[in-house]
């Protein structure tokens, strides 16, 4: 516009807007990993615009051996455009399209999730899923802790393990196995590394019983025999969960790509 292209302009703002759309769209997609690819790709190709847009001003400015003012080269006019795309992009569109920021992306450290997640996996989370439903039995959650009683040298700052037991429920665990309000419950998740053998913490082999907390969650990794989980840092905070797994995106082995996190 400043070059004294004013359809130009407006036609290169049009076209941003729609493929901003689309971005937005593209990231409410994410539930899925071809989803997740189409949001790449709209992003990719919102950037490429708005650098073609960007060398465009550039060339077709150093053709211009005098700017020749317009009626509409007024800092008025200017104001009113950012105020235009602003409104349009915080006022109108973001309120009705998808967030962008409600996905996180996040590396598996250690084998405490194994065999449902190997060290290197990384994942997709949904972080705003518990706003509108929730937690339930066997989701696997991305948390923070809010204490380290054990005072274990590792970083303990955000975890990954399965959700076992609600607020208000009575859980046991004997023997490994694991009881919900005095039942033992299916627990298809549970893998034990040493096929019987003692555990390497013994406590893990048994809990409780204890009530879980309201307003708390009880959590176990998968891999029974080597996780750092409820059974020794106490119970997972509701306020503390950062979001829940969804799939994998990237992973060593390449036939785990896409795979659904359940």
């Amino acid at each position: 516009m400043y070059n004294g292209k004013l359809k130009r302009g407006i036609v290169f703002f049009g076209v941003s807007e729609f493929l901003l759309i689309l971005f937005y769209v593209f990231s409410g997609l994410r539930y899925e990993l071809r989803g997740l690819v189409l949001f790449i790709v709209s992003f990719v190709i919102l950037l490429g615009f708005f650098l073609y847009v960007l060398l465009d001003a550039i060339f077709n400015i150093n053709k211009l051996r005098v700017t020749v003012l317009k009626p509409y080269h007024k800092w008025y006019f200017y104001v009113g455009i950012f105020a235009a795309v602003l409104i349009m992009n915080e006022v109108i569109l973001e309120p009705i399209l998808p967030d962008i920021k409600n996905f996180k992306g996040y590396k598996i450290p250690s084998v405490s999730m194994e065999p449902t997640l190997l060290v290197g996996d990384r994942l997709v989370t949904d972080r705003k899923i518990y706003r509108d439903e929730k937690p339930k039995r066997g989701d696997v959650i991305i948390f923070e802790y809010s204490k380290n009683p054990l005072k274990y040298s590792i970083n303990l700052k955000y975890s990954i393990k399965r959700i076992i037991g609600l607020e208000g429920e009575k859980l046991e665990i004997v023997n490994s196995k694991v009881y919900i309000n005095d039942r033992l419950i299916d627990d298809p998740w549970g893998y034990f590394e040493n096929s019987g053998q003692k555990t390497y913490i013994k406590e893990l082999e048994n809990f409780g019983p204890e009530i879980v907390p309201r307003g708390t969650l009880f959590v176990l990794g998968d891999n029974r025999d080597n996780s750092l989980d409820s059974r020794l840092l106490g119970f997972v905070e509701l306020t503390k969960i950062k979001g829940k797994a969804l799939y994998i995106y990237w992973a060593k082995d390449k036939s785990r790509i896409g795979m659904r996190i359940k």
